[in-house]
């Protein structure tokens, strides 16, 4: 397990995560979602996620996902045009490693 170098940690209250992580998950079902993520992907390249990120949305200028953690806890990232990733995350997870790279 590895911890990105440009991975910023935002703490919310739970309720906001969960909201978050709704909020994603309604707007990845939407039409014409997939293309958009393509095209925010030819523009800015590959954002960093694993195999257990999924519903992946664009939001204004930000690729947003959802990733599986190392102990199932589902949290919600944002991937900016500038190579940032932030994950948004809750007080009781905060001090763990967020993201476990493919090739770790």
């Amino acid at each position: 397990m590895s911890q990105l170098r440009n991975l910023q940690i935002e703490i919310l209250d739970r309720p906001a995560v969960d909201d978050l992580i709704g909020k994603v998950n309604d707007t990845s079902a939407q039409p014409g979602i997939a293309e958009r993520v393509q095209q925010w992907r030819a523009e800015h390249g590959h954002e960093d996620a694993t195999a257990e990120a999924y519903s992946f949305v664009v939001v204004g200028p930000t690729l947003m996902f959802l990733h599986r953690c190392p102990d199932g806890v589902i949290l919600p990232f944002a991937a900016y045009p500038d190579g940032t990733l932030k994950v948004y995350t809750d007080p009781d997870h905060a001090g763990e490693s967020f993201h476990r790279r493919d090739d770790a």
